[in-house]
């Protein structure tokens, strides 16, 4: 029984120094320096449309200077910067491309003038205008309005806000 116990404790002994020896080679890989790595700018666009909808768009470039992001994105509007992040703003002088595909003019029961985002229904309002005088407005006109005109630009949008503010109400301008 005594020996048993001595040749355990000799291969005990004789694995510890394998053991020391592989953490010592994993605190080396631990060690490493990432802070030497170039992590990058992270870009971040913000397009306003003039529906009012704004789009974020996210970018993380490793290869470029705040300075050659400045040059490239002349245009934009500097919002916020730092050494790491560049937020750009800019304004579109368009519908946004949610409203192109999916948007529609059109009132409700009470005649509020709202911008759907799809066939109007009382849950897909994401603007309202003024109330329209439904008592001036044509019948037909009226009806197009309760289903939906559907806008996919921007003529067509701003051409039907000027000509339905001819029939707004004007105890709620």
């Amino acid at each position: 029984m005594n020996k048993f116990i001595l040749i355990l404790v000799c291969l005990f002994f004789l694995f510890i120094p394998t053991q020391t020896e592989t953490l010592a080679e994993l605190n080396q890989v631990d060690s490493y320096d990432y802070s030497t790595e170039k992590k990058g700018i992270t870009i971040i666009l913000h397009k306003v449309y003039v529906n009012g909808e704004v789009i974020e768009e996210i970018y993380i470039n490793q290869h470029k200077t705040l300075n050659q992001v400045k040059r490239e994105f002349k245009d934009w509007n500097v919002i916020e910067e730092n050494d790491d992040e560049i937020v750009l703003l800019k304004k579109i002088d368009d519908l946004s491309p949610t409203l192109k595909s999916k948007g529609y003019i059109g009132i409700n029961r009470k005649g509020m003038l709202n911008l759907y985002i799809g066939i109007p229904s009382g849950n897909n309002i994401i603007e309202s205008f003024f109330q329209i005088d439904t008592n001036k407005l044509e019948v037909n006109k009226q009806k197009q309005l309760e289903r939906g005109i559907k806008i996919s630009t921007k003529k067509r949008y701003d051409h039907i806000l000027n000509y339905l503010r001819e029939y707004a109400r004007k105890d709620t301008q």
